[in-house]
């Protein structure tokens, strides 16, 4: 399984370069009309359709040619896997469009609330949430659908806010599906390897182009699809892994971080919320200076620490260990947003 798994990783990376080295010869174009764009010049973009056919074959590759596969994942992994690429392909299709012709806020938010709730339902809610060896919470169905949902309607916005620095959105999220699949496959539980892997390695194809240059970009193609299969392996992961629910948040965490205290920053600060800007912490440290390719990798390196501790507390035995983790890193993201957002102040980058 794992010579398997490993194979149909390689071929998802390149069959998405391949297939983003297509889209930059014939794609839509990027260009440079809003001050908070940090490129300069018109650039192909939608590369989430190189990220999606990549993910794609690999995926098609391990379901229709390895034996092995066939034998080891269970009837509903198989059936959750094919769920999850079900309501994938919609918001790749609607980021496409809005790259072309740009969709209105209210239609997105209506059409990824569908998708978020109709994904929720069919992949299967989360309603069981370990506290402590002694206490465990149950979401009746209701709640556990909307929270559910909340959470595939946040990894893909958080990821679509993100992508605005070569590498650093899909590059983050390509880090902790291989965390989550190290997860899937301490715990035996292949399909949630799958996605993950795939959905890595199509990822990381995407970068060859991508990355430091940005000779292409993701565009809302990409970031909404691969925040969609962050969302999706996240509960696959939690329903055959049998992991808690707290786990997932601190993979994707310093995504999460970045998007969403931005927002409560700009909230309190009465700035409108659906109002484009340049106020992320990765966009105040490019317009104070730092390259794309350093802020990339520090949000890389920052989630792959992020892994290695979601993967240790999703070992231990107490459940306890990962929402204190989580509370943990919370902390430690308002501080670190605190002197971010001061720096920026005393450099006059929060005008905008």
């Amino acid at each position: 399984m794992l010579l398997d798994l490993a194979i149909v990783m390689l071929v998802s990376l390149a069959a998405s370069a391949l297939a983003c080295r297509l889209v930059i010869w014939t794609g839509p174009v990027d260009h440079p009309s809003e001050a908070r764009k940090q490129h300069r010049v018109a650039t192909p973009t939608s590369g989430g359709l190189g990220v999606g056919l990549g993910y794609a074959i690999g995926l098609a590759l391990l379901t229709f040619v390895s034996t092995v596969w066939r034998y080891e994942v269970h009837p509903l992994g198989l059936r959750m896997l094919w769920a999850s690429a079900a309501f994938a392909y919609p918001l790749l299709i609607i980021g496409f469009i809005d790259d072309v012709w740009h969709l209105g806020a209210r239609l997105k938010f209506v059409l990824y609330s569908a998708i978020a709730l109709g994904a929720a339902y069919v992949i299967g809610v989360v309603n069981v949430f370990p506290v402590t060896q002694d206490l465990t919470l149950f979401l009746p169905f209701e709640a556990a659908l909307v929270g559910t949902a909340l959470w595939v309607f946040t990894m893909i916005n958080c990821v679509n806010f993100m992508d605005g620095s070569n590498g650093l959105a899909l590059g983050s999220v390509g880090v902790a599906l291989l965390a989550l699949a190290a997860i899937s496959l301490a715990e035996g539980a292949p399909s949630g390897s799958a996605i993950s892997l795939c959905g890595a390695g199509a990822m990381l194809g995407f970068l060859v182009w991508n990355f430091p240059n940005g000779k292409l970009f993701a565009g809302d193609a990409g970031a909404l699809f691969g925040g969609a299969l962050g969302a999706f392996a996240s509960m696959i992961v939690i329903a055959r892994a049998d992991i808690s629910p707290f786990v997932p948040p601190i993979l994707f965490f310093p995504l999460l971080a970045d998007a969403l205290l931005t927002l409560f920053w700009r909230w309190r600060a009465g700035r409108p919320l659906l109002v484009a800007h340049a106020e992320h912490h990765y966009q105040l440290g490019i317009r104070g200076g730092l390259s794309h390719a350093r802020v990339a990798m520090i949000y890389w390196l920052a989630t792959a620490a992020c892994g290695v501790l979601g993967f240790f507390v999703s070992r231990e035995a107490d459940p306890a260990a990962e929402w204190i983790a989580l509370i943990a890193l919370s902390l430690l993201a308002i501080t670190c947003s605190s002197f971010v957002r001061r720096w920026g102040a005393d450099r006059n980058l929060l005008s905008t």
